[in-house]
């Protein structure tokens, strides 16, 4: 059905939208600008500091990733100067300076007893290794002479053999064992020398393992010797 309103326009009611489609439109608008202030806030806020740290992560990781190849390279380095520390180590342990050793050999001559050398010279000195790890007399090394006693008494062999392994005489105790029992027999009398009379004796003695030697250096370091 058409309806007319024929009164004037000043007396006609004015059209106004409900309240409810107001309201409603109204709802709309502030939850649509609140998503998109929301989105804002993601993107240009929350994504922005996000990017930041990462990039502030990233730099941390650049900076650690140096670090652990170098503590690798360092790593390695020790490793193997550990390996070649460890061999000089092994080398030095089954090491016998023998010039020292000779020294220490005389000096048991000249040393003697009560302010008497030991008259004791010798042909020939020998010595040989054996490869380490032996466990029978002898399996280490050995030192051999053909020695000379200018005496006429058999005991000077014997005292001279015994002090040997005298600690307080030389060093030869660290790196030696006992020397072998005496054996000697008397030369014939030369009126030409001096003495006239001497005996000929062997000298054996045999190294020691390298882990005797180290214990016995170490006994001799705490003594003071």
């Amino acid at each position: 059905m058409i309806t007319i309103n024929l009164l004037p326009n000043e007396y006609r009611r004015k059209a106004r939208s409900p309240i409810g489609v107001m309201t409603a439109i109204a709802a709309a608008v502030l939850v649509n600008t609140s998503l998109f202030a929301y989105y804002g806030y993601l993107e240009f806020g929350t994504s922005a500091n996000i990017e930041t740290s990462r990039s502030v992560l990233q730099l941390d990781l650049d900076g650690l990733k140096s670090q652990v190849a170098y503590h690798k390279a360092l790593q390695k380095e020790i490793q193997t100067r550990s390996a070649r520390e460890k061999t000089l180590s092994e080398i030095t342990r089954n090491r016998v300076l023998w010039t020292k050793t000779l020294d220490e050999l005389l000096d048991v001559v000249h040393e003697g007893r009560e302010g008497i050398e030991h008259f004791v010279w010798f042909e020939d000195i020998d010595v040989k290794l054996e490869p380490s790890g032996g466990s029978s007399r002898g399996g280490y090394g050995r030192l051999k002479a053909a020695g000379h006693s200018g005496s006429e008494d058999y005991d000077q062999v014997a005292n001279f053999l015994e002090d040997i392994e005298g600690r307080d005489i030389s060093g030869l105790w660290q790196i030696f064992g006992k020397p072998q029992a005496p054996q000697a027999r008397i030369n014939d009398a030369d009126e030409d020398l001096i003495p006239s009379v001497n005996w000929s004796f062997p000298l054996t003695i045999d190294l020691l393992s390298p882990d005797e030697r180290v214990a016995n250096r170490s006994v001799a370091e705490e003594a003071g010797q």
